[in-house]
């Protein structure tokens, strides 16, 4: 599409040609995933490491303030034995053990027999770490949800009170409290499909678990050769030996399990024989302190990369110059770097609008002669002779547009060539004078009137005037105003310092005196929306847009 003006003739003539857009090529795939979620994490590279130091210390302090905790591990393997037969049953059935068999034999260890049988030899009822523990700050908290939630739920009524009913039954049962901690640390499992059962027990007291892991074992001996002495002496055909030898390894087995360690004797009638003894552990088993640090470093670096690529995937603020192009379909004319602190003085102050002439501007004009290389081939391409009509502006106030008009300026004039600026901001008021502003000119008619003020070389107009009333009429697609853009072509380039395109339409009329307009994006707060809201409102009013700037770029 071709966009033009008329010219002293009348007759429309070419700008510049508007060529389709191209797209930027489509990046899926594993490697670009990895490199956005790459660069998604150096640019939140602060907030990642901030967030990885936070979860390290967080696993640190779990670490220190957790308890070490011991485990212990007794094997036993189920292995029946055939016994002298003390009755016809014995010998048409056969002793034969199978894997549902050995699931059987591993509820047997894990029933509440067995284990009270244990917790009463050994007399834990009275041990301190089973008895009543202060809440930690976790538990605390999860106690004041929940009585807030059962306060919330009070109508309900009935499993309200049951569960109220049966915390004060163990509060008054410091006894069956007791139990039920010895049994949450208590464990036993079956290795894979094999017979061998591991009993295992965890507790902080580094003598304990193999106590408990071999009393449990021999409990399970105990249990089963008991139920064949009394199935011996029950028989009308038992033998006094062999019950004297049952009753022995009953003894035996009995003694054992009172001292939390291995029978001291061999179990030969017994369906299992243990193979592995629990041994008093060399170190604590829990917190893996190595394994949670690292665990917690892994789970910190990915989780904060999730968030920045995610924050990244749902930032619409203007960062990169493909983004631009991708989201705007303009290209980017140049990339502006931020000087001085995070915030930037306004452009009327001499300092700032002299910044490109300063010995020390370094990459900053670099910029803005990347910027004016970019407009003469812009203008270039129209194939038109003459200086443009440059206007510069942004979708709002603080992205920058004044202090680069300026500064656009001043290079323009150190190159040799006149150029005039039809500035927003009040440079009359700066220079201690009043004079007739653009506004001014249009109200009145009279082109003479406009009043151009000297600042280092460049001719400055301002587009506001003091008198506040002809601010709120002022129509700038008077024709009074084009001439006034028209004057100041003959003398030289021209530059327009469009006020703010969002907050007013008056950055549009304005718009529509320039040749050609290059839209202004503050790195990290312009957003592409706000850029296409520009760019449409724009080019509805039929101004050329050419490209737009990137500005106070920190990377």
């Amino acid at each position: 599409m071709m966009l033009g003006k008329p010219d002293a003739s009348g007759a429309p003539f070419r700008i510049l040609p508007l060529p389709e857009p191209a797209m930027a090529p489509a990046s899926d795939g594993p490697v670009a995933l990895l490199r956005t979620i790459g660069a998604a994490g150096l640019r939140h590279r602060g907030k990642l490491a901030i967030w990885v130091a936070i979860c390290l210390a967080a696993a640190l302090t779990y670490v220190r303030t957790t308890p070490p905790t011991y485990s212990a591990v007794a094997t036993v393997l189920l292995e029946p034995r055939r016994q002298a037969p003390t009755a016809a049953r014995e010998i048409v059935a056969p002793n034969s053990l199978d894997l549902n068999a050995a699931d059987s034999e591993l509820q047997v260890i894990r029933s509440e027999r067995l284990l009270s049988t244990i917790f009463d030899s050994l007399a834990l009822g009275s041990h301190p770490e089973l008895g009543p523990q202060p809440p930690g700050l976790l538990q605390a908290l999860s106690g004041r949800v929940t009585a807030a939630l059962h306060g919330a739920f009070a109508a309900v009524g009935a499993s309200y009170s049951s569960s109220q009913g049966s915390e004060a039954s163990l509060r008054a049962d410091p006894r069956r409290s007791a139990f039920e901690n010895f049994v949450r640390r208590f464990s036993a499992r079956r290795v894979g499909q094999s017979y061998v059962l591991e009993v295992a027990y965890s507790s902080t007291d580094p003598a304990l678990p193999a106590r408990v892991a071999n009393a449990a074992a021999s409990a399970y001996l105990l249990q089963s050769v008991a139920f064949k002495a009394d199935a011996a002496r029950s028989g009308a055909e038992f033998l006094q030996g062999r019950v004297d030898a049952l009753a022995a390894q009953v003894r035996t087995a009995e003694a054992a399990v009172r001292s939390g360690a291995l029978p001291a004797q061999p179990i030969p009638d017994a369906d299992a024989r243990i193979i592995g003894a629990a041994q008093t552990p060399l170190g604590p088993s829990a917190p893996r302190s190595s394994l949670i640090m690292a665990f917690a470093g892994v789970f910190s670096l990915l989780s904060g990369l999730f968030v920045a690529a995610l924050a990244s995937a749902f930032d619409r603020r203007v960062r990169l110059p493909q983004d631009l192009v991708r989201e705007t379909g303009l290209p980017c004319l140049a990339v502006v770097p931020q000087v001085g602190g995070r915030r930037q003085a306004p452009a009327s102050d001499p300092d700032k609008s002299m910044l490109v002439t300063r010995a020390d501007a370094g990459s900053f004009a670099a910029a803005i002669r990347d910027l004016q290389t970019a407009i003469e081939i812009a203008w270039a391409a129209s194939r038109f002779q003459g200086s443009p009509v440059v206007a510069i502006g942004s979708w709002r106030a603080g992205a920058g547009a004044t202090l680069l008009t300026m500064n656009l300026a001043q290079l323009i004039n150190h190159r040799g060539r006149q150029v005039s600026v039809i500035s927003q901001d009040g440079v009359h008021a700066e220079q201690g004078k009043e004079g007739a502003s653009l506004t001014d000119v249009i109200a009145s008619g009279d082109t003479a009137q406009a009043d151009y003020v000297d600042v280092e070389g460049v001719h400055l107009l301002p587009i506001r005037s003091a008198t506040p009333q002809l601010n709120r009429f002022v129509d700038f697609r008077d024709p009074s105003a084009a001439l006034v853009f028209a004057e100041a072509r003959q003398r030289g380039e021209v530059l327009i310092d469009l006020p703010p395109l969002g907050e007013s339409s008056d950055a549009v009329a304005l718009a529509t005196h320039a040749d050609i307009v290059v839209l202004v994006a503050a790195e990290g707060v312009t957003t592409h929306d706000e850029l296409n809201e520009a760019l449409g409102a724009l080019r509805r009013a039929g101004a050329t847009v050419v490209g737009a700037v990137i500005n106070r770029s920190r990377s």
